[in-house]
């Protein structure tokens, strides 16, 4: 009786496990978008924002992405668009990895949430996965701000194959307005996956 008790309770066990790691998989699936895309037609799409460090339903805003692709082989994307995002906050990206202290002290407008600067010692750079793909050219100074007016960003595909999958990972951050400085570091979003198909 007591082997049939611990053999029903270790498989009661390895089913919430299995029932854990599909959540996860789903969890997954539901933050990967997949789009295909066609040279000179742009295809336009939102995004959640998330916050990394908390639950997945943490939701910092909607930010508005558009997709393009030219005869040469450059990927652009148009990171937000004509309105202000949401409660007039800001998306940073960056094109080379940074310490958050350096990046302040470069840069006196900016500051962070005491949390923030605690769990991002280091900022990264928008684009995590490289296989395929690089950034065309670096930003100006280093980063680019979205607040309110879209802005490009260039990728360069490497050895390009029709009908491949290439596998975005971008990595945003989240600031909100401040009187003094200008910026307040408020969240690491969740990479954002998103899968394209050059048609």
């Amino acid at each position: 009786m007591a082997g049939y008790i611990s053999d029903k309770a270790s498989n009661m066990k390895k089913g919430i496990i299995l029932a854990g790691v599909l959540f996860g998989c789903c969890l997954w699936t539901m933050a990967q978008q997949k789009i295909e895309l066609q040279a000179h037609k742009p295809y336009h799409t939102e995004v959640r924002l998330c916050d990394y460090h908390k639950t997945y339903n943490d939701f910092l805003l909607n930010l508005p992405l558009t997709f393009s692709i030219t005869g040469n082989n450059i990927l652009i994307i148009m990171v937000g668009n004509d309105t202000i995002l949401n409660y007039e906050q800001s998306v940073w990206m960056f094109s080379e990895e940074i310490s958050f202290a350096d990046f302040a002290k470069k840069n006196r407008n900016v500051k962070a949430l005491k949390p923030f600067e605690k769990q991002n010692k280091t900022l990264s750079p928008i684009l995590l996965s490289y296989k395929y793909l690089k950034l065309h050219r670096p930003f100006d100074d280093g980063y680019e701000v979205v607040k309110k007016n879209a802005k490009p960003i260039f990728f360069e595909i490497v050895n390009p194959q029709p009908n491949k999958p290439l596998t975005l990972s971008l990595q945003f951050y989240v600031a909100k307005p401040s009187n003094n400085p200008a910026y307040l570091f408020i969240a690491k979003c969740k990479p954002v996956e998103i899968e394209i198909v050059i048609r």
